[in-house]
């Protein structure tokens, strides 16, 4: 039986869920005609191997070690970030070592590059821990329904984004308590910004995007909102209208056009949708293909134990490709500045919506408002009308009529220069 060799750098969360999963299964991982071992595991900070079962693998303090020894078949990159990370995996590559990360940024970002270092090494580079944690997301659009032309992804990908909004719709807390008890729980990061400002769903959408597109979709062309501005009242009428808020990642196929919709924000669905009930820190993402209709994935998405087991199924897929001398059995060559996949402006966009002003109570205003959209076309679905706030000002809200993002934004343009308007108007989109 041949032996792969791994090389693990970075023994935290994620990394110590890897090293107890291929403890427990050492006996049963791999094949008849292929076993893995971990050979080598680096990591600064040297006292967290002592509580992990590291077997006889060989624990440094440095990652050239890794790097460095020949004997090393695959390399896992746990360590996170876009520099050291990079430069490891790149090393890694041009090395002729495959190589496992979880690293969503590193692939969103950097992603062709690194597969065009894979492409030119003879080696592979498998990432199916960067999206949706422990479910098989990647492997699914990969290979399972690789018969299929998948039209559409809808997906909540972020833990700590859907646990607050959770938290807040089922017992109307505020946004900043909801997120202090998820930092102290570790659902939350000390510095949340890239959790509730939607970068990560956002480098999980880029991912996904361009794997159903056959091209590369770049990050930086994806139209991102966070969950910071969503307030309990928001969420309040959402259930009153029948509606749940959600940070949600939007992909649409856009035939004959050359382009793609990518996008992340909250957005409203009816509280029958299936997606409606994914609640607290777990995640689900909905695919539809032309020939299997819609497919659903449920799971943890973050965590020790969930994203370990998506490495370690890469680790297995990849030790099989080399015993089958299939090093690059799934090519990414696609993957590239070469193939690059426009996004079509979030402005371009139809949808509805949900609209909150924040006005003086005075006659007329609503029918202003309602003339404003108007003169864009867009026309009205309901209005809901509740008594005034303590400074005499009162929420108005209305649903729209499918409507042009474009059109919307310039009737707000107007609408927000009326002296009644007391906020900002809250837009969210209505996804059905």
């Amino acid at each position: 039986m041949k032996e792969v060799a791994i090389g693990l750098i970075g023994a935290g969360t994620v990394g110590g869920g890897v090293v107890k999963i291929l403890h427990t299964r050492r006996n049963t991982l791999g094949t008849g005609d292929v076993g893995v071992r971990l050979a080598r595991i680096a990591d600064k900070a040297t006292s967290r191997f002592a509580a992990l079962p590291v077997g006889d693998a060989v624990c440094t303090a440095n990652a050239e070690d890794i790097l460095n020894d020949p004997s090393i078949h695959i390399v896992v990159e746990l360590v996170g970030g876009a520099t050291f990370a990079k430069k490891a995996v790149l090393d890694a590559l041009s090395r002729g070592k495959h190589v496992i990360t979880a690293n969503k940024a590193l692939i969103a970002e950097h992603g062709p590059e690194l597969f065009e270092c894979a492409s030119k090494y003879g080696v592979s580079l498998y990432f199916e821990a960067s999206v949706g944690g422990g479910m098989p997301v990647i492997k699914t659009i990969r290979e399972a329904l690789a018969g299929n032309e998948i039209v559409s992804v809808k997906t909540i990908i972020n833990g700590t984004c859907n646990y607050i909004l959770t938290r807040m719709t089922a017992e109307g807390l505020p946004f900043a308590l909801v997120l202090a008890e998820a930092q102290k729980n570790g659902y939350a990061e000390a510095d949340p910004t890239l959790d509730v400002g939607g970068g990560d769903s956002g480098h999980k959408a880029a991912i996904l995007a361009s794997l159903i597109s056959g091209g590369y979709v770049p990050f930086n062309a994806i139209s991102i909102e966070g969950i910071t501005a969503i307030g309990g009242e928001d969420i309040a009428f959402a259930r009153e209208l029948g509606y749940v808020i959600k940070l949600l990642g939007v992909i649409n196929r856009k035939p004959g056009t050359g382009t793609i919709d990518v996008r992340v924000h909250p957005a409203m669905l009816p509280s029958h949708h299936i997606l409606a009930s994914v609640a607290d820190v777990f995640n689900a993402v909905l695919l539809e293909g032309d020939a299997v209709g819609r497919i659903l994935l449920y799971g943890r998405g973050a965590g020790e134990m969930p994203t370990g087991s998506a490495v370690v199924s890469d680790i297995l897929d990849v030790a099989r490709n080399i015993a089958s001398g299939i090093p690059i059995r799934i090519p990414m060559d696609y993957y590239s500045t070469g193939h690059v996949v426009p996004v079509q402006p979030i402005e371009k966009i139809t949808s509805r919506y949900y609209l909150r002003f924040t006005v003086t109570d005075r006659p007329g205003v609503l029918g202003s408002i309602a003339a404003f959209l108007g003169e864009e076309g867009i026309s009205i679905a309901s209005v809901m009308q509740r008594e005034g706030y303590a400074d005499d000002s009162v929420p108005v809200i209305i649903l729209t009529h499918w409507a042009k993002e474009n059109g919307v934004r310039r009737a707000l343009a107007k609408i927000e220069k009326m002296d009644v308007i007391r906020q900002s108007t809250r837009l969210i989109r209505i996804e059905e």
